[in-house]
């Protein structure tokens, strides 16, 4: 029996879904909120499909309370395509940022662009000033403005980089949010889920060895005709 052809869109509300069931599961919202604003959304692109809260045109932030009070704002932001193989979902970019209500610019950014060339696929952004970095900048790097918040931190390329969960895990232990009941085994599954797709995404992209473990734990492993497919070496050699 042969494998229904992959629906971009359908996968892609699925992905939606478990965005805000995650998000949802997290964060407590006091009586009377505006729940349209965390509304998670499938807004298509033409190639591609975003998933995030707001407009087509213009990405929304999603409220966060501490003692009822709104004090932060999330944003979270997914760019979902067909893999190379158009077989499976990718993420092609994402951003996670959180700020604080008493100013617009992020506090800390997570960024993932699987297309970048002069900075890492993936990193995060502090938004917080230091003298001697930006002195140390100055002097050996001409070309830059000095500013912290523009280093970019790297964290792991295309496959190990930080998951939703991470950063939310992050923002909620460090900022005190209000949250849930049960909001620390959505976060444990959602981030055991992801790391099983990226261990899947990891095989794909050096069968050989995978095969080679996978034999060393005791599994027969059958090559295919031809021998194990080449490694993905744009994805195993990504900053």
């Amino acid at each position: 029996m042969t494998s229904p052809p992959f629906d971009l869109l359908t996968t892609t509300k699925a992905f939606a879904q478990e965005v805000q069931d995650l998000l949802d599961a997290v964060f407590a919202v006091p009586a009377g909120a505006d729940l349209a604003v965390r509304q998670i959304k499938v807004l298509s692109h033409g190639v591609y499909h975003a998933v995030r809260a707001g407009t087509l045109e213009k990405v929304g932030s999603i409220p966060l309370y501490a003692g009822e009070k709104p004090i932060a704002s999330l944003l979270v932001n997914f760019r979902c395509e067909p893999d190379q193989t158009g077989e499976y979902l990718a993420v092609r970019k994402s951003e996670f940022s959180i700020s604080s209500t008493l100013e617009g610019t992020p506090l800390l950014r997570c960024d993932f662009d699987q297309k970048a060339h002069s900075v890492p696929a993936a990193h995060w952004n502090v938004h917080a000033e230091r003298g001697a970095v930006s002195v140390l900048l100055a002097r050996n790097n001409r070309k830059h403005s000095g500013l912290l918040s523009e280093v970019h931190l790297p964290v792991g390329g295309s496959r190990f980089r930080p998951c939703l969960e991470d950063f939310l895990d992050m923002v909620v232990r460090e900022f005190k949010l209000d949250t849930k009941p049960g909001c620390d085994g959505a976060i444990a599954a959602g981030r055991e889920n992801w790391r099983v797709k990226q261990t899947r995404s990891a095989v794909r992209d050096s069968p050989a060895a995978a095969a080679e473990v996978l034999k060393k734990m005791g599994y027969a492993v059958t090559p295919p005709e031809g021998g194990h497919r080449s490694p993905n070496t744009d994805m195993l050699q990504c900053r």
